[in-house]
């Protein structure tokens, strides 16, 4: 059984400055404390999880609260799927059975045991998928000979007529993901103003040491369609995490989020093709 755990951290952030008033935040209690959903539902097959927790500030040095014995279903207009948080541990799971699809809008509910209601809705794209891979085994880059050989990788696909595309880009190597956090995942975005026109070409996708990866390794490229709605949260999450801000930038806005009544986090849903594959060998000069 295939579980794939989106785990997103919430924290309270202490906001100060030399010039500035601190304030800080109590997410434990009354009104700051939130609910906090991380879920999502693709075009493979399930089971597919919504995790629900609370927040917590961000000295709480235990595991965050969970959401138990809430009523949770995903809806797509025509099929409704029911999860069960079945080991109690505020993790709810839809059978093996349930699939998703393409082009489909997809409604996230919620409903906790104290009648508080909430509801998140993300399109799922139509997959695309790459043209070309290939890769370079060099020492140099920019002109400059690196300490060790590298990988370095590069696709090519077209993007999609009349809609704005968004995609996250998984490498593996003999089946491991090599970019799994945040701020290593590969995105491409297009938008309209691009419609149709093949833009992603020659795209560099990552580079590899030859020395992190294994032998005689298989590449795997997954590429994903995703709404722009999630890029800007997966955006927001890698900008608070690993920082994009200069000494002159204010502090930091909250989070996107596409879930109602105050929540936190985000609810998605995206769609694959199969997966492009690479023979890996290195030819040193």
């Amino acid at each position: 059984m295939n579980r794939n755990i989106l785990t997103i951290g919430i924290l309270s952030l202490t906001f100060a400055a030399a010039c500035t008033e601190g304030i800080d935040i109590d997410l434990n209690e009354g009104e700051n404390n939130r609910l906090v959903v991380a879920g999502e539902i693709s075009n493979e097959p399930g089971p597919y999880s919504v995790r629900l927790t609370r927040s917590t500030s961000y000295f709480y040095n235990q595991p965050a609260p969970a959401e138990l014995g809430a009523t949770v279903t995903i809806s797509d207009g025509e099929q409704t799927f029911v999860l069960l948080d079945e080991d109690n541990d505020g993790t709810y799971w839809t059978d093996s059975s349930a699939l998703g699809v393409p082009g489909r809008t997809y409604t996230l509910n919620i409903k906790l045991t104290n009648g508080e209601e909430y509801e998140a809705v993300d399109h799922m794209p139509i997959p695309n998928q790459f043209d070309t891979i290939y890769y370079e085994y060099i020492n140099e880059e920019y002109g400059m000979t690196l300490p060790e050989y590298h990988y370095f990788f590069y696709a090519t696909f077209t993007e999609q007529k009349g809609v704005d595309d968004c995609y996250l880009i998984y490498v593996y190597f003999n089946d491991s993901c090599y970019n799994s956090k945040f701020e290593d995942i590969k995105w491409a975005f297009a938008g309209s103003r691009y419609d149709g026109c093949g833009l992603f070409e020659n795209v560099q996708i990552c580079d590899a040491n030859e020395d992190s990866i294994p032998k005689k390794p298989e590449a795997r490229f997954d590429l994903y369609s995703v709404s722009s709605e999630y890029h800007q949260f997966i955006k927001d999450i890698s900008d608070e995490t690993f920082g994009n801000a200069t000494i002159l930038q204010g502090p930091p806005a909250n989070i996107y989020t596409n879930v109602s009544n105050g929540a936190l986090g985000f609810f998605s849903a995206k769609s694959t093709t199969e997966p492009y594959r690479l023979k890996l060998e290195p030819k040193k000069e």
